[in-house]
This record gives C-alpha cells, structure tokens and sequence, in this order.
C-alpha cells in the first residue's frame, strides 16, 4: 500500500495508479466476500425483527390530520392577510393611514375566525349539504 501513495517515478508502471498488486486484490476480494456475508445476516436479523411504529395511526391518518391542520392555520392566516391588505390599500389611495388598515385588519381576523369555525364544525358533523350524504327514509316515504 506504501508503493501507491508514493509519487511515481516512470519505472514502476502501477505505483501511483492505484493499480493492485495480485496479493492486495486477493485481500480485497476476501473483505468484500466478509462484509458481503455480514450484510446478509444482518438482512436476514433486521427482517426478522418485528418493527416498531412510533406513530399510533397510518400514513393516511396522519396525512389527513395534517391537511386538516394546515387548512385550518390557512384560513385564519388568509383572512388577516386580506383584510389587511385590503386596509392598506384604501389607506394608501385615502391618505387616512392607519385608520382602515385597523379597522380591516380587525374584520380579516374575525372573517378568518369565523372561517376555522365553519371548518371545525364542517370537519366534525361532515359537510352541509344534506344531498352529499346518504339518503334517510321519511314517514312520508313508502
């Protein structure tokens, strides 16, 4: 290993290449089938071994809970955002700066408010349109 890491000087045609000599490349071999046999009985142990789940729900569960989530933080953060742009605006075309921004910025957050509530109340009872849901008999029915 020492003859590769020295510079070459022409004479020796594999020093410095990283040319193997036949006893470096029969060692080599030997590590590779070695580590090659490890891998296998470390597969064959980590597949035998039950696998624990850190998370009590499914992938679907989780990833329905988070678009829940987001749609939520969504709804409160748009409301803000518009009214008080829309605030902005009117102060800026007015020349009453702060006066609409607050008074706007204020209804962004209550539409936003109301907005998670009709969101919470849709996601717990399920949606609002009685034709959407299955189909209950009256006692008018027959």
């Amino acid at each position: 290993m020492a003859a590769s890491q020295t510079p070459s000087n022409g004479g020796d045609k594999g020093a410095g290449r990283g040319d193997l000599t036949p006893q470096e490349r029969e060692a080599f071999k030997q590590r590779a089938d070695e580590l090659g046999k490890r891998l296998d009985s470390a597969k064959s142990h980590s597949t035998s071994l039950p696998k624990a789940n850190p998370s009590s729900g499914s992938n679907a569960e989780n990833g329905n809970a988070m678009g829940k989530a987001l749609r939520i933080s969504t709804e409160l953060v748009g409301g803000v955002i518009v009214g008080a742009g829309l605030g902005w605006l009117l102060d800026r075309a007015l020349g009453t700066f702060p006066a609409f921004f607050i008074v706007f910025f204020l209804l962004g957050a209550a539409a936003g408010m109301i907005n998670i509530v009709r969101a919470g109340t849709s996601m717990k009872t399920g949606p609002s349109n009685p034709k959407a849901g299955p189909a209950v008999r009256d006692d008018e029915d027959n």
